[in-house]
């Protein structure tokens, strides 16, 4: 067992040089761990987590642990935390909540203490118990390779049975505590694993083995997979003024189309794929928001960009930066004397004197007129981006800068003739969309 999980140390790529946090509970599998980690001379520190779910239990599993860091002289962190309230706060399950406040928890200590690698004692038991977890849930084939490493999240025992790991407390001796709530079958791991599992068993004996090698097999096809949707979404992702089109046509073209567009927008947070797939054959106007992005279905496009808001911003005379919406406007007035070039669409040079302060930028509304720069008359914004081809999410993205109820341009687009710079201009002033 040793040898295993020296050699898994060595493929993660953990050396004696490295800083090490293990996650230790108090139960058989993270003492192993533990162990086996001072056994072969690893620098590490230990993090404890008393979720106070379990009564004098919780806190007799602290005072263990507070007693042998001590006695073994192991730098030890603990926390307690109120799980039950923060589950019934954000309406969660308790295993859930647990979940999340030891994970923010683990990488709050990477952070303040520089950790490289976080320990936790998942076995090979553990990812047959997640694989059929997932598997009776529901799952796409993310969730059918079992617990794996991620980032600096790792498991050195991932290799190891948990008859090896029982066999390995019997030879060392090593004291370690149980856990009631393992036996609580209202847990749905504790029933795959206490009454479903053995069920599997009467049918298989090596049923473990199985599914283990049928995790394997996943893994890879998994691979194969991974590598086609990569292609594929490069091939079908246009990337234009932060902006993400998918070709409908093209998209509808692919052989598994409706996966294929899930994989591409559930990296933008977009998981209601029924929806949006049946967006694709309506008329074009079909909105979807989440809490970062916005998608909207256009005429030949999905196209998605960060979400967009209707926010008003004023303009003083001594204003000379914005930021909103991740976008930065650079403000500038110089002397017309001074050298000043056109030399992005981006820049905006506008006749200072003609202005009325304070300024607004604003989006357009129905009804927006202005004198685009070169022509005699008066233009509907809605024609001017008829005629200029703009996607619905372009116009939502519009925002002009209006002086005195008069557009002086549309940002990083078009000057309105009445600003323009003349002859006879004195001053410049410049607005700049970085």
């Amino acid at each position: 067992m040793n040898h295993l999980f020296l050699n898994q140390m060595k493929q993660i790529g953990v050396s004696k040089k490295s800083k090490l946090l293990l996650t230790l509970s108090g139960g058989v599998d993270s003492m192993v761990l533990c162990h086996l980690l001072i056994s072969n001379n690893f620098k590490f520190s230990i993090a404890h987590c008393n979720f106070l779910l379990r009564g004098n239990e919780s806190d007799s599993d602290e005072d263990f642990i507070r007693s042998y860091t001590d006695s073994k002289k192991i730098e030890a962190f603990f926390k307690k935390f109120k799980t039950k309230e923060y589950a019934s706060e954000n309406k969660i399950s308790i295993q859930m909540a647990a979940r999340d406040l030891r994970y923010q928890w683990f990488l709050t200590l990477k952070e303040k203490n520089n950790f490289d690698f976080i320990l936790t004692a998942h076995h090979l038991d553990d990812s047959v118990e997640t694989f059929l977890i997932n598997l009776i849930r529901g799952t796409g084939i993310k969730g059918l390779h079992g617990i794996q490493d991620r980032n600096f999240f790792i498991r050195p025992l991932i290799c190891v049975s948990k008859k090896d790991i029982l066999e390995y407390v019997q030879i060392h001796n090593i004291i370690y505590r149980d856990d009631s709530s393992n036996k609580d079958l209202k847990y749905v791991r504790n029933k795959i694993r206490n009454e479903i599992i053995p069920l599997m068993k009467d049918i298989n004996p090596n049923v473990r083995d199985s599914i283990i090698k049928t995790i394997s097999r996943i893994k890879d096809v998994e691979g194969i997979y991974n590598k086609y949707i990569i292609d594929k979404k490069k091939e079908l992702i246009k990337v234009s003024k932060s902006q993400y089109k998918i070709n409908i046509q093209k998209i509808l073209s692919e052989t598994f189309s409706k996966q294929l567009l899930f994989e591409i927008i559930s990296d933008f947070g977009f998981f209601d794929i029924d929806s949006v797939f049946q967006s694709l054959l309506s008329c074009s106007g079909k909105e979807f928001f989440n809490s970062d992005y916005y998608m909207i279905k256009d005429r030949s496009d999905l196209i998605i960009t960060e979400h967009i808001t209707n926010n008003t911003i004023i303009i003083n005379k001594k204003t000379n930066k914005i930021v909103s919406e991740g976008v930065s406007f650079d403000i500038k007035k110089i002397d017309v004397n001074d050298s000043v070039n056109q030399d992005n669409e981006n820049k905006m040079l506008i006749d200072f004197d003609k202005l009325d302060f304070p300024l607004l930028i604003r989006p357009w509304q129905s009804g927006d007129r202005f004198k685009p720069l070169g022509m005699k008359g008066f233009k509907k914004l809605s024609d001017y981006f008829i005629d200029n081809k703009f996607s619905l999410i372009e116009k939502k993205k519009v925002r002009l800068l209006i002086s005195n109820q008069n557009i002086v341009c549309i940002l990083g687009e078009r000057l309105d003739e009445r600003f323009k710079l003349v002859q006879e201009s004195k001053k410049v002033y410049i607005v700049t969309i970085l």
